[in-house]
């Protein structure tokens, strides 16, 4: 008797294993795709004209049409404080978009904050708006610009 329970616990202890073994390698292969964020902005930016900002959401071949925020934050380089944030409207093939005017001439960082399909990117683009010269983008790319902080614009929660 205590043969036949020692081996049903033994074999029920070993399916159970089994199972926690299939779980792990399930859940490996449901890891989602990254959401990708491509930010589109217009190649020249006129002082106090209204211009539109897009950001472009893909997972993998996938158009993202349901994301649960998408904001954009903008500032002036050097003056992340005076930046502002407006929330994205929903366009279509997953394009999300606000307008915006420049009020001064500068460099400027646009930053996506995206949130969908629990996951958050925030990705960064350099504008420069209106007059700037040549040799002040040139210093702001140099010193590696809006991307001296990279490791914090990407944020995966799985």
């Amino acid at each position: 008797m205590i043969k036949q329970v020692l081996t049903i616990v033994a074999l029920t202890g070993v399916m159970y294993l089994g199972a926690c073994g299939n779980q792990d390698s399930n859940d490996q292969q449901m890891v989602a795709e990254i959401v990708d964020a491509q930010i589109h902005v217009p190649e020249t930016i006129e002082i106090g004209e209204e211009i539109l900002l897009s950001v472009q959401l893909a997972q993998g071949e996938v158009q993202v049409e349901d994301a649960d925020e998408v904001v954009f934050e903008v500032w002036k380089d050097q003056e992340r404080d005076n930046g502002t944030l407006q929330e994205a409207t929903h366009q279509e093939n997953g394009v999300y978009e606000i307008t915006h005017t420049f009020d001064e001439d500068g460099i400027y960082i646009v930053q996506t904050h995206v949130t969908a399909r629990d996951m958050h990117v925030m990705p960064k683009q350099m504008i420069v708006a209106g007059d700037v010269p040549d040799e002040e983008v040139e210093a702001f790319q140099e010193s590696g610009g809006s991307s001296n902080d990279e490791e914090e614009s990407q944020h995966h929660h799985h």
